[in-house]
């Protein structure tokens, strides 16, 4: 196989496993904790939902399928093109926008959603030939007005879920160059948040909601790590870990430096 031919085949080997993760994360974790938060609050059947960052549009796909009236916002030039592939029920759809200023009225929604994309939010980013970052000057003040962003459309009562890696984890697996796999990620970079971050950011935002970190572990499918040997040979003590940390007496480990993904939720009262 010729070079180019090679790095095709890799690339859509690539999206094919991404796109199995973002539809494994919707069904086996993200809409189910959905669905019970509608129940609770006798909203089902009449929700609505943003997803910010919403790449492919796959996850507003399925939640438009779910019966939920769901929108997503991206700024990437090629989203658009990707966001014609999906098959979005009536009341539902993607638009080019930038999430620390939503195009959207107060209490809009019942649900918020971002997954990766805090982090690259008020930073400086290189690919190749090394994956690198480095802060803005007013990284805080732009992820404070992405918070203040997403709490504002949010409807009361509402729900508002953030996940990215744990800036408090030695090791940061998504973000590197090539066959990599992972990468150190040192604090002083000032990229990947932790929980301290995320009150921080929470509390500037005016936010009087609560921040629960909760386990990832239903997030993952494991198929993209498993092509590692490190991903083989971590991937049960990681399994185990998780489901360690949905037990009460152990759920605040998920906030902590053993939890390599942070998950966490906010509800608007």
């Amino acid at each position: 196989m010729c070079y180019r031919c090679d790095i095709a085949a890799k690339t859509l080997e690539c999206e094919a496993l991404a796109e199995a993760g973002v539809r494994h994360r919707m069904r086996e974790y993200y809409l189910p904790m959905f669905e019970s938060f509608l129940d609770k609050t006798a909203k089902a059947g009449a929700a609505r939902a943003l997803d910010c960052g919403c790449g492919n549009g796959i996850a507003v796909e399925m939640l438009s399928q779910a019966g939920v009236s769901a929108y997503g916002v991206d700024m990437w030039e090629f989203r658009p093109q990707q966001w014609r592939e999906r098959e979005f029920e009536r009341g539902a759809g993607c638009m080019f926008g930038d999430a620390t200023r939503l195009p959207f009225a107060d209490n809009s929604f019942d649900i918020v959603m971002s997954c990766g994309l805090l982090e690259h939010i008020g930073v400086n980013e290189a690919w190749e030939p090394r994956y690198t970052v480095e802060p803005q000057s007013d990284q805080f003040e732009q992820r404070t007005n992405f918070m203040k962003e997403c709490l504002r459309v949010l409807k009361k009562p509402g729900v508002l879920y953030i996940d990215h890696p744990n800036g408090a984890f030695p090791v940061d697996f998504w973000h590197y160059t090539g066959n990599e796999g992972a990468r150190p990620h040192w604090p002083w970079e000032k990229f990947l948040p932790d929980c301290s971050e995320l009150n921080d950011l929470l509390a500037a935002a005016g936010c009087r909601g609560r921040l629960e970190s909760i386990s990832p572990g239903r997030r993952f499918h494991y198929k993209q790590v498993g092509r590692k040997w490190w991903g083989q040979v971590f991937s049960a003590p990681s399994r185990a870990m998780f489901s360690l940390m949905e037990l009460p007496l152990f759920r605040k480990l998920s906030a902590t430096a053993l939890n390599p993904y942070l998950v966490v939720r906010v509800e608007s009262a």
